[in-house]
C-alpha cells in the first residue's frame, strides 16, 4: 500500500498550485486518505520501536495530511486547513523523535497561527504559540506571524498592511493576510464610530487603508455610513453620537490606583 500512496502523491505534486486542477487534487487527496487506511503503524497505534517499514508509513501519512493542510487553503476551507492542522500535531510532537522534521511544519504551524489571527482568536494564538518549541520559535514563519500580532496590539496598522505587501508566506499565506486585513479594519471602523461622530473621508481612508474613494464608498454603504459631497463620512448615517468618556471618573480612579500601587511598593 505504501508504494500505492507514494504513486498518488507524485500525481498530487504534479498538479501543482493551478486553479483549474483543484477539484482534481481533492479527489487525489480523498483517495490517499482512503488508502491510509490500510496502514497499521498510524497514531495511536504507533509501536514504541517501530520497523523501517512502519517509520515510511508515518512519513508518508504526515505527508498526505501536509498536502491536505494546502489543499484546504487554496479551496477556502478554513475547518477543513483546521483538522488538518490538528491531524499533524500528532505527527510534529508524539511522533517527533521516531521522524526527522519535516520542511514543511514550520510554514503550516506559522500558518495556523496567521490563521488565529485572520479570526481575532488571540488567546488561542497564544496557546498555539507557547506550544511551539522554544528553539523553533525564532524560525521566520513563526516570528512573521508573532510580530503581526505585536504590530496589532500596539496599533501599528500600516505595519501589518506593509507585511501584507513584503509578505513572507507564498500564495497560501495572502489568503490568510486578507483576512487578517479586513479584521483590523473592522476593529479600526468599530472604533472610528465610537470615538467620532464624523471624520475627514481622506483620513477615514488611510485609516482603514483603502486603496481608494470607491473601495471606501462600498464599505461605507457595508456599515449604514453616510458619506457627504463635502468629503465627510457621518458615522451611523449621521445620526450616531460619539462615546463620551467619564474623564473626571476615569482621572479618579488612575489616581486612585497610583497611590495603591504606591503603598504595595
Amino acid at each position: 500500500m505504501a508504494a500505492n500512496v507514494k504513486a498518488l502523491l507524485k500525481k498530487l505534486a504534479a498538479l501543482g498550485d493551478k486553479d483549474d486542477k483543484l477539484d482534481e487534487g481533492l479527489s487525489l487527496l480523498s483517495e490517499l486518505k482512503v488508502a491510509l487506511l490500510a496502514f497499521d503503524a498510524l497514531p495511536p497505534s504507533t509501536p514504541p520501536t517501530p520497523s523501517a517499514a512502519q517509520l515510511e508509513e508515518l512519513r508518508l501519512a504526515r505527508e498526505v495530511f501536509e498536502a491536505g493542510a494546502f489543499l484546504s487553503i487554496r479551496a477556502t476551507d478554513i475547518p477543513s486547513f483546521e483538522r488538518h492542522v490538528a491531524q499533524l500535531k500528532v505527527y510534529y510532537t508524539d511522533c517527533a523523535g521516531l521522524l526527522p522534521q519535516s520542511p514543511k511544519q514550520l510554514p503550516i504551524l506559522g500558518l495556523n497561527l496567521l490563521r488565529l489571527l485572520a479570526q481575532n482568536r488571540i488567546a488561542e494564538f497564544h496557546t498555539e504559540l507557547e506550544l511551539v518549541p522554544a528553539e523553533l520559535q525564532s524560525d521566520a514563519h513563526i516570528r512573521y506571524s508573532a510580530q503581526l500580532e505585536e504590530h496589532i496590539m500596539e496599533g501599528s496598522y500600516n505595519k501589518v498592511l506593509a507585511a501584507k505587501q513584503g509578505g513572507l508566506f507564498a500564495r497560501e499565506g495572502m489568503y490568510f493576510m486578507d483576512l487578517l486585513v479586513e479584521t483590523v479594519r473592522d476593529e479600526i471602523a468599530d472604533c472610528s464610530e465610537k470615538a467620532y461622530a464624523s471624520i475627514a473621508s481622506a483620513e477615514l481612508r488611510a485609516l482603514l487603508m483603502l486603496g481608494s474613494d470607491a473601495e471606501l464608498g462600498e464599505y461605507a454603504d457595508a456599515r449604514g455610513w453616510a458619506v457627504g459631497a463635502d468629503g465627510v463620512v457621518a458615522f451611523g448615517g449621521g445620526d450616531a453620537k460619539p462615546l463620551l468618556l467619564p474623564s473626571k471618573e476615569l482621572i479618579q480612579e488612575t489616581l486612585s490606583y497610583a497611590k495603591e500601587l504606591e503603598r504595595i511598593v
